[in-house]
């Protein structure tokens, strides 16, 4: 197995977070790793509209969005194998033990971001 970090560059990831300054932080850090965002979107139902046939490989959900938590659309990225990254402000969030890579709790650095998917992205393809 290869030290080198992974390279995210071309890598989609959807983006769901109903804050549109975070939403934007966001997006502007994982564009400039060289990531394909799709979205950001602010609810769960936008969310699942993006992930019919072209679904992405990672997806970073805040719990809290516009029209509700997001426990369901968390459970739908599960079933078609998308790695889901937790955004969230709560320091705990019940009920996702075995449904999510991670659980980061905002606010949280760039750096710290970036090695988590890193660390989701490895894991997908040591067991591709």
């Amino acid at each position: 197995m290869s030290s080198e970090p992974i390279n995210l560059k071309g890598c989609r990831v959807l983006l769901v977070e109903d804050s549109w300054h975070a939403a934007q932080a966001m997006q502007d850090l994982l564009e400039g790793w060289g990531m394909i965002v799709v979205g950001p979107v602010a609810s769960a139902g936008e969310a699942k509209q993006y992930i019919g046939s072209n679904t992405p490989p990672v997806a970073i959900v805040d719990i809290r969005l516009k029209d509700g938590l997001a426990y369901d659309l968390i459970d739908v990225l599960n079933d078609k194998g998308v790695s889901v990254i937790i955004a969230s402000g709560y320091a705990d969030v019940p009920a996702l033990e075995g449904k999510v890579a991670t659980i980061l709790q905002k606010p949280f650095p760039a750096r710290e971001l970036l090695a988590t998917l890193r660390s989701v992205m490895a894991r997908r393809h040591q067991t591709r």
